[in-house]
């Protein structure tokens, strides 16, 4: 089974170019193939990596909603559902996409979103590595959308806002017992004035501190022209993640 690698954390924070740059270690070093799983309704993982997205599963839950009475004769939802999700897998050299969209509307999922954590779990089995852009908040751990994870990385960067968010993902994931391995804290775009007292905020949680990424101008200016992450090197917020990604494995 896949190791995962959930990022979580207060909006705002660095979530998707965490999850990023975590996925392009993962291209240059993991032995084996990748899934990039990006569960956060803005949908931003794969543009950040300059990867096109023609289809989300949140696009399908609507079309499956909207064209379930006129499914061909002898062919179950089910069926049509499968046959779709495997048109979502968005293949690349080493790294597969999978977008989740935008989330529920009107209307009954229960049954596709039920097919839907089957096929994500089922496609753990064919990769090395599932890294997972949440959405910001608690939602997802709650409904329990985050489970079996082997790496939970809270991401917090100057914002108390988001040091509260962390005592509260803390709470969550300890009424969850044993699906959350090991539990992470990374620091990003921190005042280094401020790194300190930081850490001193966050210690009685727990948290395994796995480093900060400092602000990258090399990083931001490629996000800004759209470009891909994967085109950026030997940066300071590359190494850095390095670093990361290296004690994230002594665990």
């Amino acid at each position: 089974m896949a190791k995962v690698i959930a990022i979580t954390g207060k909006g705002g924070t660095g979530k998707t170019t965490t999850a990023a740059l975590i996925v392009k270690w993962l291209r240059a070093n993991a032995r084996g193939p990748i899934l990039a799983l990006d569960a956060d309704p803005d949908a931003n993982l794969a543009t950040v990596l300059a990867v096109p997205i023609p289809k989300t599963i949140g696009d399908l839950r609507e079309d499956t909603v909207r064209e379930i009475k006129k499914l061909p004769v002898g062919m179950t939802k089910a069926n049509y559902i499968q046959a779709g999700l495997h048109q979502i897998v968005v293949e690349t050299p080493k790294v597969d996409f999978i977008t989740m969209g935008r989330s529920e509307g009107p209307g009954c999922y229960c049954f596709v979103n039920t097919l839907l954590r089957e096929f994500a779990e089922d496609l753990e089995d064919s990769y090395e590595w599932v890294v997972t852009d949440n959405e910001a908040g608690l939602e997802h751990l709650s409904r329990r959308t985050t489970a079996h994870v082997n790496h939970l990385i809270v991401v917090v960067n100057n914002s108390p806002l988001a040091v509260d968010c962390a005592r509260r993902i803390h709470e969550v994931i300890t009424s969850l017992k044993n699906e959350v391995l090991h539990k992470h804290v990374l620091l990003n775009g921190v005042n280094p004035a401020r790194m300190e007292a930081l850490k001193q905020k966050l210690a009685p949680l727990g948290f395994n501190f796995l480093g900060c990424l400092p602000h990258d101008e090399a990083v931001e200016e490629q996000v800004f022209g759209g470009k891909s992450l994967y085109d950026v090197n030997d940066t300071p917020a590359t190494r850095a993640m390095d670093e990361i990604m290296k004690k994230l494995l002594e665990t």
